[in-house]
């Protein structure tokens, strides 16, 4: 396995804590100050940076420094559609060709979400039930051998991922199990629609988080 080069670190690092909100939009990246609690020079660490502008998650001004970006909606609708577009396609892929094994695994992966969903005070529980997510999501990938097409998808799409953090804090997270459920169920007996529209009902409660999160956080969003 190839060795992380330095900058490639740095960007998966910030890239982290921006995507978490533990870096918030509006919050100043010193490049020196990063540089040095990573452990790494400056120059490693300002390409990093440029790279994160390149993906629209921080803006860099020049004479006064570099910050992190706001959520571009625009950007997000992009992604949710390049993501729907490729997503229902691997779904119906695998439709009606389950085997019993394959569809216990599935469930297993809602369970363990609605047990996670029920326990506010389990540890790392906001990680975990992202990881579920994806896991779900990325099983009908792996079941056609593109995993690494929905690993590539999740690493470049960059404003959907920093709204799933606040998606576990609104109305919407509560819709997850039933949402995930009704996706199998349209795998296993329904046609090409059902899963297209078991999908889409699914991945647009986009648009309730980020109502409820304009709502809190105005100044975190843009509209592109």
């Amino acid at each position: 396995m190839a060795v992380r080069s330095a900058r490639e670190a740095a960007y998966e690092t910030i890239r982290s804590r921006i995507i978490t909100m533990e870096l918030k939009p509006g919050d100043e990246l010193n490049d020196h100050e990063l540089a040095q609690e990573l452990g790494i020079s400056r120059t490693p660490m300002r390409e990093a940076l440029i790279m994160l502008n390149i993906a629209h998650m921080v803006t860099i001004k020049p004479q006064s420094g570099t910050y992190v970006a706001p959520i571009d909606l625009k950007l997000m609708e992009m992604e949710q559609f390049a993501r729907y577009t490729l997503e229902k396609e691997i779904l119906n892929r695998v439709r009606g060709r389950l085997t019993g094994e394959q569809e216990a695994a599935y469930r297993l992966l809602i369970e363990r979400y609605r047990v996670l969903e029920s326990d506010p005070g389990a540890e790392n529980r906001e990680t975990r039930m992202l990881d579920l997510d994806n896991a779900f999501h990325r099983r009908a990938f792996e079941l056609c051998g593109m995993e690494e097409h929905f690993d590539h998808m999740l690493s470049t799409f960059q404003h959907i991922e920093r709204l799933r953090k606040f998606s576990l804090q609104t109305e919407e997270n509560k819709s997850v199990c039933g949402a995930h459920t009704r996706i199998l169920e349209a795998v296993l007996h329904g046609s090409e629609e059902d899963v297209g529209r078991a999908l889409s009902d699914h991945l647009n409660r986009y648009k309730l988080s980020v109502e409820q999160a304009k709502a809190n956080h105005p100044d975190y969003f843009i509209e592109g």
